[in-house]
Parts: structure tokens; sequence; C-alpha cells
């Protein structure tokens, strides 16, 4: 993943995560404002209903208060006189005294006329509650009660005491609701919109019209009557401060959204558009342009790697001119002056008169010489097609092709020795043009190591395709490249560099360059070799190869 994809990448989780912890916070930040809201309206209810209370305590007590001034031994239009300057003074609309029997004595109201008060007077109610709750010495509030005219009355009843506190009557008040003197002025409490309801057993004594759907809505209760004080509060009341939230969180937001996109311009100007200019860089001295001069930046950390870089690009270039040097002399000098050896010795050979020991040393010079030149064509090869070319793009190659080629390129070269193979119709395998390189040098290794007679020595070159990978192979499946000769076996060194386990030392070394290329160009392709030897004899070199996912012929690696 590229280094902005991921920048991005990480900056839109950032931006999700900040913009979302923004966004809850202000919502829980609306929500908090609605739930106070909830509690105001909340107390709002509850100091309404403190106030009917007290109300009616105040009613209650000026009713008990005036049971003092009723005597029941006094005569009828006295106890008339008193009824009727209790409803001229109080907020009642009616009042009535009762015996201690419950029979009716005397009562008062605007709607009682002389015949009506004649007719009532002397009816007996000792069986109505008010009566017989009031002659047990309560002081009684009964539910609201509608009339026939659709109002509500509160009839409030308290026992009337002699000298000697004695209950010998019942004084009876009843007030009407719709006078408002019990509900004036109560939504005074709360906020100019909220909306009052009062409700007793359904009933509703008190209500105000106008109520929202999305109203804010609490309640509580009376406690002398349990009536219930529901207190609606639109939501238009906070809107002034749901709409500041709003837009607070909006701007939060966008806010929030804008440093993020800041600060991710501001890293890929300073910090991704530098890493890509030391890629490019890098790039280039992979390719051989050797740059002496790398501006990152001026803070000490990309000067410092600036410097760094500088001094690598300096050391590589110096090694290339130095290799260029020690080619041309590998390339000329030393295989110039090689030809010239072998061709003295080949004169000597030729004379009739050498002596036999003169013989065999002059053999050992030819075939040292002879073995200098085939190490200078080595670094050549290694040089000319390796170090100087640039590196190819890994593309599927035909692994069979590639092995057929070599093999008839090496038969005729080496033929003293017999190199079969074992090959499928095709195998694909991931390359960047070195394969060919690597499958000449095992071979040719492989015949010119073995120290049996000619007509013996035998190489069997087997390609597997498709095969299941081993660790070291990225790819869903392998092709393999197996080597297997009946020579005296690969020194333990030889080994040990083929398959990557150990470094060359001043001491400890191979005997030329074919390990090192082949385990080198291997290494480049992205496989890697295994070397098994044979308990008396004979070595078995097995390459491994990533196989692509899908050759080029159409058929799937994967599925075969």
């Amino acid at each position: 993943m590229r280094l902005r994809t991921m920048l991005v990448g990480v900056m839109l989780v950032v931006a999700v995560v900040l913009s979302g912890t923004i966004y809850i916070g202000f919502t829980m930040h609306k929500q908090s404002i609605v739930d106070q809201e909830h509690t105001e309206v909340k107390r709002t209810a509850a100091v309404v209903a403190g106030r009917i209370g007290a109300r009616l305590e105040t009613t209650i007590d000026t009713v008990d208060l005036w049971t003092t001034t009723f005597g029941v031994t006094a005569d009828g239009p006295s106890r008339t006189d008193t009824l009727d300057t209790f409803v001229d003074r109080t907020a009642f609309n009616s009042a009535a005294t009762y015996a201690g029997n419950g029979t009716l004595l005397a009562i008062s109201g605007p709607n009682f006329d002389d015949d009506a008060i004649s007719t009532y007077v002397g009816t007996n109610y000792s069986g109505q509650p008010f009566v017989e709750r009031a002659l047990d010495g309560e002081i009684y509030i009964s539910q609201p009660d509608r009339t026939l005219t659709g109002q509500y009355i509160v009839q409030i009843a308290a026992p009337i005491r002699d000298d000697d506190d004695r209950i010998v009557g019942v004084f009876d008040a009843r007030f009407h609701i719709e006078n408002r003197s019990l509900f004036a002025n109560l939504t005074a409490a709360g906020h100019p919109e909220d909306h009052l309801t009062i409700t007793s057993n359904g009933q509703r004594l008190f209500d105000e019209s106008g109520v929202s759907s999305d109203a804010i809505t609490e309640t509580a209760t009376v406690s002398q009557t349990g009536w219930e004080v529901t207190v609606n509060r639109p939501r238009s009341a906070i809107a002034l401060e749901l709409a500041r939230a709003s837009a607070l969180q909006v701007g939060g937001v966008v806010i929030g959204l804008l440093s993020v996109a800041i600060m991710g311009l501001w890293i890929s100007r300073t910090t991704i558009s530098r890493i890509e200019k030391l890629m490019e860089a890098l790039a280039d001295l992979i390719a051989g342009e050797y740059r002496t001069e790398l501006e990152l930046g001026h803070s000490d950390e990309w000067r410092h790697i600036s410097d760094r870089f500088t001094s690598l690009s300096s050391t590589l270039k110096q090694r290339d001119s130095q290799l260029q040097v020690l080619n041309r002399v590998l390339r000329h000098n030393l295989r110039n002056d090689m030809n010239v050896i072998t061709a003295r010795a080949e004169r000597l050979l030729a004379e009739e008169e050498i002596s036999p020991e003169a013989e065999e040393d002059v053999e050992q010079i030819h075939e040292t010489a002879t073995r200098l030149i085939t190490t200078s064509e080595h670094a050549r090869t290694l040089y000319d097609d390796l170090l100087t070319s640039p590196q190819k793009a890994m593309e599927p190659i035909d692994v069979v092709a590639v092995v057929e080629e070599r093999v008839s390129i090496l038969a005729p070269q080496h033929p003293e020795g017999t190199i079969k193979t074992v090959l499928p119709t095709a195998a694909w395998a991931l390359d960047s043009a070195v394969l060919p390189i690597v499958v000449e040098e095992v071979i040719r290794n492989a015949v010119v190591h073995n120290d049996l007679p000619k007509d013996e020595r035998q190489v069997t070159v087997i390609v597997e395709a498709n095969a299941e990978p081993i660790d070291e192979i990225d790819t869903g499946y392998e092709t393999r490249i197996t080597v297997t000769d009946n020579g005296p076996g690969i020194p333990m060194v030889e080994e040990a560099l083929l398959t990557d386990q150990h470094e060359e030392t001043p001491v400890e070394h191979g005997s030329g360059l074919g390990v090192w290329l082949v385990n080198w160009l291997v290494d480049q392709i992205g496989g890697t070799v295994s070397v098994a030897t044979g308990v008396d004899r004979g070595t078995t070199v097995t390459i491994h190869l990533p196989a692509p996912t899908e050759s080029p012929d159409g058929s799937n690696s994967e599925a075969a």
C-alpha cells in the first residue's frame, strides 16, 4: 500500500472518529438541555401542586375557623344570618349547618330561594360521607362533583364543637372551581408558554388549550386531594438553545474535518512528498544514476538523511568505477595473458622431446590457465548481463523451454557427460530474464565437476509444475527444477553458499563465481535453492521458483 493512500485512510479514520466524537458530544449536550428542561418542568408542576395545596389548606382553615361562630342551640334566623355573612365574605358559593343527627338546620347561597330553603331544611343527611366523616372529627374534602350546569363543586365539611369540645354538628361549605379562586395565576410559577392541566379521576378540572404534540410534559400530585397537576411546555421554549447547540455541533464537525484535512495536507507536503523524492532518488541509484546532491528539507532529520544518501551515492559511484576497472582487467589483461600461457603450454605439449615430468607440469599449467579464463568469462557475464543492465520486471516464463534450450547448447559443449531430461508439457514460473543463466550454471557444474570417467558421467534434469510451495515461496504454487548428478558430491562450503547459509570469508570461500552467482540470481526472482548430497556420491540441487497465479496460456496455476 502506498504511503499516501495509507495516510488518506488514516486521516479518514481520524476524521470519522473526531467528527463522530464531536457529534455525539453535542448530541448528548442537546439531550442534557432537554433533560434539564424536564427537570425544570417537573419543578414547576410541583410548585403549582404545592400552591393548590396551600390554597386548600387556607380554605380548610377558613371553614374550621367559622365553625366556632355557630351555635346549634341558636335560633334559625341567627344561623341563616351567620351563613349569609360567611358566603358574602369568602369565596365559597354556599354553606350549611347540620345537627348532630345529620339534620339540615340552615342553608345559604345565591342559588337558594325561600322555597328551596324550606324544602331542604329539616332533611336528614346522616348517611352522606361528608356528615359521617365530620361527625367522626375529620375535616372532609370531597372530590370535584359536576353539577347540572356543568360546573365542578368542591365540598369541605368540618365538625362543630361546643364549649366542652364535644361534636354537636357539622358545618359544610362548597365552592365552584370555575370561579378560579383556587387556580388563579398558577402558570406564573413557570415559563410564560407553559400550559396547565388539572385532573381528578379522569375529569379535567382546569385546562389551558393549545398544548403542542411535542411538548415537554411532567406531572405532580396535590397531597390533600390526589389531583394531578400536568405542566406542558412546548419545545419552542428551548428552540433557541437547541438551535445554538446544533449550530455549534455542525461548526465543531466542520472545524474538526478542516483540521484533519489541513493536517493531512501538511503531512503530505512536508513528509510524503519528501519520501517520494527520496524513493525516486533511490530508484535512480538502483538504475546506476548516482546523485551527488539531494535536498529533502531543512530540519535536522531530513538534512541528516540527505547527507547520508549523498555519501552512499558517492560511495557506490566510486565502487562502480572500481568494478569497471576490475572488469577491464579480468576481460582484457588477465584473459589475454592466460591465452598466451595456454598457447605456449600447448606448443610445449606438442613437442616430442619433452620429458614425462615436464609434460605433467605443462598440463597442470594449461589446466590452471584454462580455469582462470573460465572464471574471467563468468565475471564478464556477471558484469555485462547483470550489473550493467537494468533489472527487468518479473514475467511468466516457460521453464521447460528454458531447460530444453540450455541443454541443447551444453550437450555439444560437454560430450564427456550424458544429460537427461524429464519434462512436462509446460511449467510456468516468474522470472526477470536470469533463469537461463541459473539453469546453465547448475547443469554445467554438474558435468564439469564430475570425477568419473567420461562415459559414466550422468546428469538428470527434472522439471515439476504446480508443486506445493515450501515456506520460502510466497505464491500459491511453485515450479521446481531438480538437477541430479553422480559426481563426488558438492563441498560443504559450496553447499552452504548455494543455500545462503554461509558467507564467504578469507578462510572459508567457494572455488568460483558459479555457486555465488546461482544463489544471488535465484534470490533476485523470489526463489530459493536446496541441496541434498548422496550417502556415497552424487548431488541433487533443487531450484524452487514462484509460479504465476495465471499462466499466459490461460490456465490457472492455483487450480491445476
